[in-house]
């Protein structure tokens, strides 16, 4: 009988698995399926539902004989024969509202494979995590594990969305299999409306030793609505390793709502539908997080990514999002290197980068409490370009980074327009001193940076307001030829220094009347 916890719930620690006997002891029942995997699943006999489908403790454990759908049991699917034929296993009809503690399943798999699929109008709770364990048993293809939703289905985990390829290196080259690592997908029946949320984490885990692409997970999604209470973690142990299929569907006009509390790490994002999916990908972060990877789109496709910051917590809710070079894919269904459709910053901080030469879709700037920071991540001058075709400014800051020898810069292509009778704030990320050192070395009395420019728009100096940078250094923003400067002068500009005057006289007025009322 092979061990249930293989090394992704020992990573955890032994502390994990002595948490798991307290659970059986105490408050928790630990169910193990014990019907054939191979074999049909569209039976009352291996429906989930059957009590006799489940021993107690161990697969080798007593039968069950209670209420399977309960929030006090832990179910485990564990495959004791690797997964050869494409079935599926059932929650069964008996019950539209599934509620239980923990779901562990720890496959092989040489075969697509169901691994759980939920009926029409079912809803199922998971009170605790919900931990995925595969390994590949398939020679040189990637053997699809997916749950599937049918119509009016929703899946809610309360605790953590666990994921992990258990492939390693030796089993890969003893037994010739495994090559590419596994694909674990979670899709509606038919692109019918459903619901994924997962209140906890979304994690993703592999074996750090490889061969071939073996660690490789590829996590794919055809889901109406998908929701990350907390983040996503895409920290690969190599380059290469995960990949997040946003939308994998061949239904034309397929529209996916993501909202996630954060990205981490790196790994590929992708849209491989067939046709004309939009995914709109909202960031609702109470934390600051950071993700740097490619983005492809199925070739001949009219695929859309739409990004949102809409952070649940505006000072502390910080998303950076650096899009790299890259994500090309050869095969029958290939994917090219894409851009983001659109950007909205409403709340939070958004901090963006992406590689010279991709022009995104639309930038749209409509919160007061919005940021956008332009990130250096992708270059080495320590400032960075954002590239649009068109953008629409209503309220919000954006912040650029000054260095000697160039600023960050946001180029629009077609029109900037401005909505609305709110100012975009405009902050710099400089030292003053270090400003005042490059004034002095250029000869002059002022040094001027280019921040924005655009084909066209009916934009003015009026409608932005500048930050201080203090340390003496005073700045004045411009338009010149469909372009924004800042002009930096360690000199205060007519009207302030009238205004510094006139404050300066009142002090000295105050001051004289003070010393009379004292005598």
């Amino acid at each position: 009988m092979r061990a249930i916890s293989r090394f992704y719930f020992g990573a955890l620690c032994a502390g994990a698995l002595s948490c798991a006997a307290f659970a059986q002891e105490g408050q928790y029942t630990d169910l193990y399926y014990n019907r054939n995997l191979n074999e049909t699943g569209w039976s009352a006999d291996r429906y989930m539902q059957n009590p006799a489908a489940w021993n107690v403790g161990s697969p080798d454990g007593q039968a069950f004989d209670g209420e399977v759908n309960s929030a006090s049991n832990n179910l485990y699917l564990v495959s004791q024969d690797p997964l050869t034929s494409d079935q599926s296993v059932l929650f069964g009809y008996d019950s539209n509202n599934w509620n239980v503690h923990d779901i562990v399943i720890d496959l092989d798999s040489g075969a697509n494979y169901r691994i759980l699929h939920l009926v029409p109008n079912q809803k199922l709770q998971i009170s605790g995590d919900f931990d995925i364990t595969l390994k590949s048993l398939a020679g040189w293809w990637m053997p699809e594990n997916r749950i599937a939703l049918d119509e009016n289905v929703s899946i809610t985990v309360d605790g953590n969305l666990n994921v992990a390829n258990s492939t390693t290196k030796a089993e890969v080259d003893e037994g010739n299999v495994g090559q590419n690592g596994v694909k674990f997908t979670i899709s509606s029946e038919n692109a019918m409306p459903s619901v994924f949320e997962v209140k906890g984490n979304v994690t993703f885990k592999s074996e750090d030793t490889y061969s071939y692409s073996s660690d490789h997970i590829l996590f794919a999604m055809g889901l109406t609505s998908f929701k990350v209470g907390g983040y996503v973690d895409m920290t690969e142990p190599r380059a290469g390793t995960f990949a997040w299929d946003l939308c994998k569907t061949a239904n034309d006009g397929y529209f996916s709502d993501i909202t996630i509390g954060g990205l981490e790490g790196s790994g590929a994002l992708q849209i491989s539908s067939a046709h004309s999916a939009t995914v709109n990908l909202a960031f609702a972060n109470s934390s600051a997080h950071s993700y740097s990877g490619t983005l492809a789109s199925r070739v001949e496709s009219a695929n859309k990514l739409n990004v949102t910051m809409n952070a649940a917590d505006a000072q502390n809710g910080r998303q950076t999002l650096i899009i790299k070079e890259g994500g090309a894919v050869e095969g029958d269904a290939a994917l090219n290197p894409s851009r983001l459709d659109s950007v909205t910053v409403l709340n939070g901080t958004l901090n963006l980068g992406a590689y010279n030469g991709l022009v995104n879709g639309d930038l749209y700037l409509g919160g007061a409490d919005g940021r956008l920071e332009i990130s250096s991540g992708y270059t080495d001058s320590g400032t960075g370009t954002l590239a649009f075709e068109n953008a629409t400014f209503e309220a919000g800051t954006i912040v650029f980074t000054i260095e000697e020898t160039g600023a960050d810069k946001i180029e629009i292509t077609g029109d900037l327009a401005k909505f609305g009778n709110g100012k975009i704030g405009v902050e710099f990320d400089a030292d003053p001193y270090d400003v005042n050192e490059w004034i002095l070395a250029s000869g002059s009395d002022s040094i001027e940076y280019e921040l924005i420019s655009f084909g066209s728009g009916s934009i003015s100096e009026g409608d932005f307001v500048l930050g201080d940078l203090g340390g003496g250094i005073f700045a004045n923003l411009f338009i010149r030829d469909n372009a924004l400067y800042v002009e930096f002068t360690n000199v205060p500009e007519p009207a302030a220094f009238a205004a510094m005057l006139g404050l300066l006289a009142l002090l000295f007025a105050a001051r004289r009347r003070g010393r009379r009322s004292f005598r």
